[in-house]
């Protein structure tokens, strides 16, 4: 049994399953993180970048250590470090480590996937940053050409029909990396909301 579901594969894509797999998480993170932050005002921003510096982090510390070659996207919390300086802001502790568990088929692909993803948001939330912020706040991380070019990469890996091993292991990682974003994001507006 356990042999004929691992040769058995997707009728779908990669990218196709894990979208329809995560939509509800990834539309829950939009809405927290525009909760959490806002980009009215200098100072959201800069809790926009802390929070995505403090989830990041142990992410791609996550992927230093599991993923093969090819399937590390390039780090983007020292653009975010970078962007937080330039608004006089120190870079935050990162979150609490972030695990999956055993790694196994998948993982390190659905972790990849979610961060090489959000570069594609990221565009839309520069056209937003750069009209509130009058073009004036740094955008080092939310302009980052080598995220893009790794999505791009990326893309012909995930527009494959994988095994099902792979496409679980996918989609579990996947959907802890939104889970853990989701936490951090939930927390900061709780904060804010106390504060």
């Amino acid at each position: 049994m356990a042999a004929g579901k691992q040769q058995k594969g997707l009728d779908d894509d990669l990218r196709s399953h894990l979208r329809a797999a995560t939509m509800a998480a990834h539309d829950l993170l939009d809405h927290a993180m525009q909760e959490a932050s806002g980009w009215q005002q200098r100072e959201d921003y800069a809790r926009f970048l802390e929070l995505q510096h403090a989830a990041r982090a142990p992410i791609e510390d996550w992927l230093d250590a599991h993923a093969p070659d090819g399937l590390n996207p390039p780090h983007q919390t020292p653009l975010i470090a970078h962007d937080l300086a330039a608004l006089g802001r120190p870079a935050p502790e990162p979150a609490p480590m972030f695990t999956i568990g055993r790694t196994g088929a998948g993982h390190a692909l659905g972790a990849a996937w979610v961060l090489a993803g959000s570069a594609l948001g990221n565009r839309s939330i520069a056209k937003q940053v750069r009209r509130i912020g009058g073009g004036a706040w740094p955008m080092a991380f939310l302009g980052d050409d080598a995220m893009l070019g790794f999505w791009q990469a990326l893309r012909s890996r995930i527009e494959q029909h994988p095994g099902t091993d792979e496409a679980e292991g996918a989609t579990d990682a996947a959907t802890a990396v939104f889970a853990h974003f989701l936490a951090l994001a939930e927390k900061a507006q709780t904060a804010e909301a106390v504060a």
